[in-house]
């Protein structure tokens, strides 16, 4: 057994990776978007992908994903070295995603290298009622790009599991059908929203509102009016994802909005005690 970077694969070596990767493809964007080729790594034994794993590096924490596996030993063996890897960056915190929430293999794995249940991650499914467009949606362009960005990274400082974005970052959730816009109630701007189409699909990826606008009833204004531009649409539903740890968000998806609620993934921590203790061990 030999463990790779996605860079130092065959062709069809990679193939096999996208291959395994497609059972967790419907994952929200705005958290495991990174392209595997990016930071992922595969196990190969007699030239066959055994198991696949990748994680998002920020200023201060990562994010393990991009798991997928057919031999659950080789699957261990890599998360051994993917997490040991991690531990090199000193990062302040490691997450890391797990879907479906229930296999025994990424929970066992997980548990057994110190990292527990930190946060549930749902998918909501929506519908279109009829509400007033209370707000106005500016598309994002080359002009206000640096704008988005700023405003949209100050709003999600306090939010576990998301991370500031970059122009890269953008530019990919564009690529991916990814459509983000500023807010503004009149003239002033009040956050920011990503939508992303997808064929009949249509996802709200993520609202934001500035800090100082906060529980003055803009996020549920934003999502009112999300809902009314859709009405003038052929679609009926949308879906959104949240985690349980964010009780503001969680605030907005009353019953009357939304019929259906998934259990989509876990999320597992590194506890910071255990970074402590192998920081002084090693």
């Amino acid at each position: 057994m030999k463990i790779l970077r996605y860079e130092q694969l065959s062709h069809g070596q990679r193939r096999l990776v996208h291959q395994l990767l497609q059972k967790n493809r419907l994952s929200p964007l705005s958290l495991s978007f990174q392209p595997p080729e990016k930071y992922q790594w595969a196990l190969i034994k007699e030239d066959t992908v055994c198991a696949t794993l990748g994680f998002n590096q920020f200023a201060s924490s990562l994010q393990i994903i991009n798991a997928a596996y057919t031999d659950l030993i080789a699957f261990r063996t890599l998360a051994h070295f993917v997490h040991d890897y991690a531990l090199s960056l000193h990062p302040h915190q490691i997450d890391v995603q797990i879907i479906p929430p229930h296999d025994f293999g990424l929970v066992s794995t997980w548990n057994t290298l110190g990292y527990t249940l930190s946060s549930e991650q749902f998918r909501f499914i929506g519908l279109i009622n009829d509400h007033a467009a209370s707000l106005q949606f500016k598309p994002l362009t080359l002009r206000n790009r640096s704008l988005f960005l700023n405003l949209r990274n100050e709003s999600i400082q306090s939010s576990h599991f998301l991370f500031s974005y970059d122009v890269s970052h953008i530019e990919y959730l564009i690529e991916q059908g990814a459509l983000p816009y500023l807010v503004y109630d009149q003239q002033t701007i009040v956050g920011t929203i990503i939508i992303q189409k997808q064929k009949q699909t249509i996802r709200l990826l993520e609202i934001t509102c500035i800090p100082e606008l906060k529980n003055q009833g803009y996020g549920r204004r934003i999502l009112e009016t999300f809902q009314a531009k859709l009405k003038r649409t052929t679609v009926r539903t949308f879906e959104t994802y949240c985690f349980s740890t964010h009780q503001e968000a969680l605030r907005l998806y009353d019953p009357d909005t939304f019929c259906d609620i998934q259990l989509f993934s876990h999320w597992h921590t590194y506890s910071r005690e255990s970074l402590r203790n192998s920081s002084t061990i090693s």
